[in-house]
């Protein structure tokens, strides 16, 4: 699996502003102190954080195929503890009215299984994303480690343990006041990934998160667990509650 291009979407959630960011389209901004909503941005925030990644749809969700190219350079077989080193270097600009730069490196290496044979991978992986759109300045910084295996052939499902860390920088063209510096952490446990289905589902596995910052001058904390049961629906525990979502 091999990632020519990603457009983030950012890890952003707090009790006095939910965001959900693509780099490249029209934010959508709730103002809101609603518990179920909460929850949702923190489980659904970290579902399409995967969607941009390790199940991108531009890409088979799994190993680097055989027989493909990277960098120029053509993979005839895959070995154990091999490395892939990919960097990118990424600009999207509409007019004068959006630019987005994307900086960064991806790493595999590759595990077998104890008859050689690959099953899975290392992955490393960190960028920056800065730019501008018709409403924000932006900055985000990701970096993530993780562990995958594969659960059946050719990678349909697969473990991902691991972590996964950002920092997220807004600032609105029309008001200096509104600022937003958000620090994020994702500690993962047995997080199964079904790309069996169309949309992809997190069946089984937790998440412990930790989110703290500032959103227009004012203070937010959050952390708790995040359970994963399949079918698009989780649990999230935090502040004492524990509260059912869907993933949509």
């Amino acid at each position: 699996m091999f990632i020519k291009f990603r457009s983030v979407a950012a890890l952003a959630f707090s009790a006095l502003a939910i965001t959900f960011y693509s780099a490249c389209t029209k934010e959508t901004k709730v103002t809101t102190n609603n518990d179920t909503e909460i929850a949702t941005a923190i489980a659904v925030n970290l579902y399409k954080s995967f969607g941009n990644t390790i199940t991108s749809q531009n890409n088979v969700t799994g190993l680097p195929a055989g027989n493909s190219v990277v960098n120029g350079k053509k993979i005839n077989e895959l070995t154990c503890g091999q490395v892939i080193d990919q960097p990118f270097d990424n600009t999207y600009t509409k007019g004068d009215s959006i630019k987005d730069v994307m900086t960064g490196a991806n790493k595999f290496v590759i595990s077998c299984d104890d008859k050689n044979q690959p099953n899975g991978y290392l992955y490393t992986g960190n960028y920056v994303n800065t730019g501008f759109n018709t409403v924000n300045t932006y900055t985000y910084t990701v970096k993530e480690n993780y562990i995958l295996k594969a659960l059946v052939d050719k990678y349909a499902k697969m473990q991902v343990d691991g972590t996964q860390i950002s920092t997220v920088k807004t600032q609105s063209k029309k008001n200096a006041n509104e600022l937003m510096i958000q620090n994020n952490s994702y500690v993962l446990k047995g997080m199964v990934i079904d790309a069996t289905t169309k949309p992809f589902d997190l069946a089984a596995g937790t998440a412990d998160f930790v989110s703290n910052g500032t959103n227009d001058g004012r203070e937010f904390s959050f952390s708790g667990t995040i359970q994963y049961l399949g079918n698009h629906k989780a649990k999230v525990s935090f502040d004492g509650k524990v509260i059912d979502i869907e993933i949509r």
